[in-house]
């Protein structure tokens, strides 16, 4: 069973993503990370609309890493794989089969064609790319694209919390207990949404991810076959 979480702060995924989403996963869980009330009240509208999405409210913004944790946590207690996917229309529905097909613990979407991002990110992601890569010892063609699929392994490894910093973690953490991580190539759009991410603080929450020593915390779990309730 497949499940999807979509982390939110400004504005809920379009109601075309969700009808998009839904032809390849069981269930969508949206996590609302400190939505202003018109865009919360927009969201629950939507929610109620389909069956198969579930709303995750967090009392304020605390920012991606802790929205994606509480999604995980909610979607891996029931999922064999869980698929995280941005709500601000940079990533493709069109390519979740890819994702589906590929073999790994952890399949993380590669954005090529890096000249469609904006310089600041595009600088951002090859400077954190190199380093990140020197910091494992593994090639790392795209470690801050949020589109990824985690498996049974992956999802043992408890996400952390924080901001943008914690895909980065939560990557090191894979690859430090030998879990095998692949790459799809995948669109690299950037539309005219407003991105929350801050390129100083966050390059250098980033940044800091790579280099800190942490120790994965990995929790032993059953595969879970229960219904979704």
């Amino acid at each position: 069973m497949t499940l999807a979480v979509i982390p939110c702060h400004r504005t809920p995924p379009s109601v075309e993503l969700l009808d998009a989403l839904q032809a390849h996963v069981s269930r969508v869980v949206i996590v609302d990370d400190g939505m202003a009330a018109e865009a919360a009240l927009h969201l629950a509208e939507l929610a109620a609309a389909w069956s198969a999405v579930e709303v995750i409210r967090l009392p304020a913004n605390r920012g991606k890493g802790h929205a994606l944790a509480a999604g995980i946590a909610r979607a891996g207690a029931v999922a064999d794989e869980v698929l995280t996917f941005d709500g601000d229309g940079q990533h493709s529905v069109a390519v979740v089969p890819s994702f589906l097909a590929a073999e790994g613990d952890l399949v993380i979407g590669n954005r090529a064609d890096r000249d469609a991002m904006p310089w600041v990110r595009r600088v951002a992601n090859a400077v954190s790319n190199r380093l990140l890569s020197r910091a494992t010892r593994a090639p790392i063609l795209d470690g801050q694209c949020g589109m990824r699929l985690l498996r049974e392994r992956a999802l043992a490894i408890e996400f952390p919390g924080g901001r943008y910093e914690a895909e980065t973690r939560h990557l090191k953490a894979c690859l430090r207990v030998g879990l095998k991580v692949t790459w799809v190539s995948i669109p690299t759009i950037y539309g005219r949404e407003r991105s929350a991410f801050r390129p100083i603080r966050d390059s250098v929450r980033v940044l800091i991810g790579i280099f800190a020593w942490s120790i994965p915390v990995v929790e032993r779990r059953s595969k879970r076959s229960q219904p979704v309730p």
